[in-house]
C-alpha cells in the first residue's frame, strides 16, 4: 500500500474533510504539522508529494488517538492480508546486518517462493526443529535459561503462541520463536523476576484476552529467510492488534542490539550474571512499536515495492 492511499483510506474512514484533518494534525502536533494546508494534503492524497518519514509517523499517531488501535485502518485486516501489503526490501532494511542471528548462506538460487514458514506445531519436524533451536539458545545464551525440549515443545503445542519455521526443501533454514503472556507474567519476565522455565501455561493469555507479545527465539541461515519470517511475525501482530499491548524481548547478544533498536525497542531493565554477562530486555507499546519510521518504510512505501 502506498501512502497516499493510506491517508486518504484513514481520513474516509473517520468522515474528517481535508480541512478537518489540517486542523485536526496540528492541534495534536502543532510542531510536526506547523503551516500545514488542505492544498498539501491534497498532493498527499494524490501521490503528487509525499509528507517527510516524521510527518508520516506523526498523521499514524494521530490516527491512533481517533481510533484506539495500534495501526488504523489496518486493524480488521487478517495476517494473510497484512503479510501481502508488507514490503520485502522494506523488511530487509529493517533487519539491518546480524552476523550471529542471521547467517550468509548463498542464496542466489533460492527465491523467495521457494522458502516455506510454518507453525512449528504443524511441522513434522517438531522435534529435529526444537533439537535445532535448544542447541542455538545454549550457543547464544551459555546455558543460562536451562530450558529444555518439554518446554519449547509444550509452548509450540500451545495455540496462543507463535512458533514460525522456515523451510528450504524440507530443510531447516530459520526459526522465529514468541510467546503470548498474559500482562503479569510478561511484567515478571521484562524484570528479570521468573525466568523462563518457570512460565506455565496459565501465563499464556488466549486470542480473547489482552496479552503482550514476547520474542524468545530468532535464527536464520540468510536475510532471505529472516526477511519472510519477520514478514510473518509482524503480519500477526498487525492482525492480532486488538489483543496485544506490548512486545518485549530479552537478549545478552551484542549482536542483537542493532536489530532491536531498529525495531524500535525501548531498553527496560538489566540482570547482571554470575559470569559478568548482561541480560538486557527491552519492550515497546505495540501502538509505538508499529509507529516508527521504520515500519513506515516497510508497509507505505510510495514505490513499487520489489519483490527481492
Amino acid at each position: 500500500m502506498h501512502f497516499n492511499e493510506y491517508l486518504r483510506s484513514c481520513r474516509e474512514h473517520q468522515h474528517m474533510t481535508q480541512e478537518q484533518l489540517v486542523h485536526g494534525l496540528y492541534l495534536h502536533d502543532d510542531e510536526r504539522f506547523e503551516s500545514l494546508d488542505t492544498t498539501t494534503v491534497s498532493k498527499w492524497e494524490r501521490g503528487v508529494t509525499k509528507p517527510t518519514l516524521s510527518r508520516q509517523v506523526g498523521i499514524i499517531k494521530y490516527f491512533q488517538t481517533l481510533t484506539h488501535t495500534a495501526l488504523p485502518c489496518w486493524e480488521d485486516y487478517s495476517a494473510d492480508e497484512a503479510e501481502e501489503l508488507i514490503c520485502k526490501a522494506g523488511m530487509k532494511n529493517l533487519l539491518g546486518n546480524s552476523k550471529e542471528l542471521i547467517l550468509n548462506f548463498p542464496s542466489k538460487m533460492i527465491g523467495a517462493d521457494d522458502l516455506v514458514v510454518m507453525q512449528l506445531r504443524n511441522s513434522e519436524k517438531i522435534d529435529e526443529f526444537i533439537e535445532i533451536n535448544i542447541d542455538l539458545d545454549r550457543e547464544f545464551n551459555h546455558t543460562f535459561t536451562e530450558l529444555l525440549p518439554e518446554h519449547f515443545k509444550e509452548w509450540a503445542l500451545h495455540p496462543s503462541n507463535s512458533f514460525y519455521v522456515c523451510e528450504y526443501k524440507e530443510q531447516f533454514f530459520g526459526l522465529l520463536f514468541s510467546l503470548r503472556l498474559k500482562p503479569d507474567a510478561f511484567e515478571k519476565i521484562m524484570n528479570h523476576t521468573i525466568k523462563e522455565k518457570a512460565l506455565r501455561s496459565d501465563d499464556f493469555a488466549s486470542f480473547e484476552e489482552m496479552g503482550s507479545d514476547y520474542i524468545i527465539s530468532f535464527f536464520a541461515m540468510n536475510e532471505k529467510a529472516a526477511t519472510i519470517l519477520f514478514i510473518r511475525y509482524y503480519a500477526h501482530l498487525i492482525a492480532n492488534q486488538k489483543a496485544i499491548q506490548e512486545v518485549g524481548v530479552a537478549t545478552m547478544m551484542e549482536d542483537a542490539h542493532k536489530l532491536i533498536r531498529n525495531m524500535h525497542f525501548r531498553h527496560h531493565a538489566d540482570l547482571v550474571l554470575e559470569d559478568g554477562k548482561t541480560l538486557q530486555t527491552f519492550r515497546e507499546t505495540l501502538p509505538d512499536f508499529l509507529a516508527s519510521e521504520y515500519v513506515v518504510k516497510m508497509i507505505l512505501d510510495k514505490q513499487t515495492c520489489p519483490e527481492e
